[in-house]
């Protein structure tokens, strides 16, 4: 059948996706639900002498489960086997659902606990791939990777749990039913099965279109709202809020149909079954009445059978639901899969740049940059953005990138920056090719970016940028202000270091947080800087007192200064145009005639 056909595969994607670690949480739950199924079943059984005893008090001593404890405690008396008999169902009870309650507690720790370690897992993995893929992905849809299609996972880890949890107490309850009267037990498979079949026919497909609906809508939700939020200033300013509310408004009504529809498709097949099973329980149950010589037993035995079938109810609903709630979320389950599969990938191409990384002390710049035969183009075009590109930068000099927008100057500070991978040649520092020196090129390294991302936090969280609050030097960070001439501004506020900057450092200016952003980039004390256009943001007047900071920097650091405006390098010691894929070298006197 196509519905186990998906649990098999959801299955082998989650045997797929789960650490050995957490496979070892599935086998603690599969024996913690067998225990609870013994005791389910324990309970069913227990209840048989009981209603023997409520039919006739005197062969309850007889029974061989209760004569050898009423012969141990000197029970005779008929009532007092009763009594006996009632509080040992109590306690049974009590102690079945104390251990349904810790089962309970154990199965959703382990799935939570689940979802955070793969959550984590696949933040990693985002984080250690190349630039390209941030280019490459949509920000929405790498959140839902991180969001909603983890929650998903939880809730299949949930279903699954859940399925295994219910099954097991159906096969015992069957057992259960079929020592005491097989006919029946045959009666009441073919009943679930009969349910099963139904059910699946009636809701398979609609869970499936609900589960795809509701994955697209919260794609579309996410972009919707980052649109609105991270386009903020101009969607005030054109008074667009409307077309965004709507926008959004529009995919959570659809994200939220698709919910419903499912909430009512899983629980609808339990309706569908109490009412099949009942009406088919009583007239078994009014068949063997009717044929059956000896009544007293028959009766005891088809109340606590009654028991029995009415506790399958639950469970076999239990059972439906989960599979529907794993069709539901297979979509989800698919993409978890996939960004899992990226994981594993990623962790066996990684180990080797990681233990590189992680090696030596820090090296520094002595001499030169040398980038020979240098060829790259982005994936899926066949456009050669640097051909062939050859140059050198001295230690201590500043060095300019001009050229036409689109000529391939962002580009090449990238991969001298180390984001991006050339498809032939090399950047050698020292004679030493940067892919060979791991996580330590990106101590050697700075970089101040003409959009700046700042975050809603204080000046000196912002400086010392990923860095725990523990391991942060202030004096440090002191000194890179000073370098970047912020700190007299710094020192004006109240709060000092502790100042906050306001989300993308909206309570700053364009001059103050382009200075913040160079504090950043000096605070690792990077031996060289590359500066992408950190100025073109910025009104001239502005733009002159930063350049005033980053010319401070000159012979102190190495400067590659990604050229907006001619004005900005007339202080550099070397330019290059950037031109066809090549640099060529430019005198001042081609740039700047006067």
């Amino acid at each position: 059948m196509k519905e186990l056909e998906k649990v098999r595969d959801a299955i082998n994607k989650l045997n797929f996706i789960l650490t050995k670690e957490q496979k070892k949480y599935t086998i603690i739950i599969f024996f913690m639900s067998l225990i609870a199924a013994l005791l389910e079943m324990l309970g069913l059984s227990i209840l048989m002498p009981l209603m023997q005893a409520f039919l006739d008090a005197d062969e309850l001593y007889n029974q061989p489960y209760i004569k050898p404890f009423a012969d141990l405690l000197n029970l005779k008396s008929s009532d007092h086997i009763v009594v006996f008999v009632c509080i040992g169902i109590m306690g049974i009870y009590i102690f079945k659902n104390i251990y349904n309650a810790f089962y309970i507690w154990v199965s959703n720790k382990y799935s939570t606990k689940i979802m955070r370690e793969l959550s984590v897992r696949i933040l990693t993995t985002y984080l250690q791939q190349g630039y390209i893929f941030f280019v490459n992905n949509n920000s929405a849809r790498l959140l839902r990777g991180l969001g909603s299609d983890v929650s998903s996972v939880y809730n299949i880890v949930k279903e699954m749990f859940n399925l295994i949890s219910k099954a097991l107490t159906i096969i015992c309850i069957i057992i259960f039913i079929i020592v005491q009267a097989p006919a029946m037990a045959v009666f009441l498979l073919l009943l679930v099965v009969f349910c099963f079949i139904l059910t699946q026919v009636i809701f398979r497909k609609p869970m499936q279109k609900y589960g795809r609906e509701a994955r697209e809508y919260n794609y579309r939700c996410n972009q919707a709202s980052l649109e609105a939020i991270q386009g903020n200033k101009e969607v005030l300013v054109t008074n667009r809020q409307k077309y965004f509310i709507d926008k959004y408004r529009k995919y959570m009504e659809g994200a939220n149909r698709a919910s419903i529809r499912m909430a009512v498709g899983a629980a609808s097949p339990s309706y569908l079954i109490e009412g099949v099973c009942v009406s088919g329980l009583m007239l078994a149950v009014a068949f063997q009445i009717t044929h059956s010589d000896n009544a007293y037993t028959l009766i005891s035995q088809m109340a606590v059978i009654a028991v029995a079938a009415f506790r399958i109810l639950p469970s076999l609903g239990g059972i439906l639901s989960s599979i529907n709630g794993l069709v539901y979320h297979a979509p989800a389950l698919s993409a978890a899969y996939d960004t899992l599969s990226m994981v594993k990938e990623l962790e066996k191409g990684k180990a080797e740049d990681n233990v590189i990384a992680g090696q030596g002390n820090r090296v520094s710049f002595q001499k030169e940059l040398t980038i020979s035969k240098l060829l790259f183009s982005y994936p899926g075009s066949e456009e050669k953005i640097i051909d062939n590109l050859d140059m050198k930068i001295r230690k201590g000099t500043s060095v300019a990138f001009i050229g036409m927008s689109g000529a391939g100057k962002t580009t090449l500070s990238d991969l001298v920056l180390g984001l991006l991978k050339p498809q032939k040649g090399e950047i050698l520092m020292d004679g030493v090719n940067i892919d060979k020196l791991g996580g330590n090129w990106n101590k050697v390294i700075g970089y101040v970016p003409q959009s700046i991302y700042l975050t809603d936090s204080t000046i000196r969280k912002n400086i010392a940028f990923g860095i725990d609050d523990d391991k942060i030097n202030d004096e440090q960070v002191w000194k890179v202000l000073e370098m970047a001439q912020l700190k007299e501004f710094v020192l004006k506020q109240p709060k000092g270091l502790d100042t906050l900057v306001g989300e993308w450092g909206v309570k700053f200016s364009g001059g103050q947080r382009q200075r913040v952003a160079i504090a950043r980039a000096l605070y690792g004390n990077p031996d060289i800087l590359v500066l992408d256009e950190a100025t073109a943001a910025l009104d001239s007047e502005t733009e002159t007192a930063v350049m005033e900071a980053i010319e401070m920097l000159q012979g102190y650091k190495t400067l590659i200064i990604v050229a907006h405006r001619l004005t900005t390098i007339k202080n550099c010691d070397v330019i290059y145009e950037i031109k066809e894929g090549k640099a060529v070298p430019r005198e001042k006197k081609e740039i700047f005639p006067d």
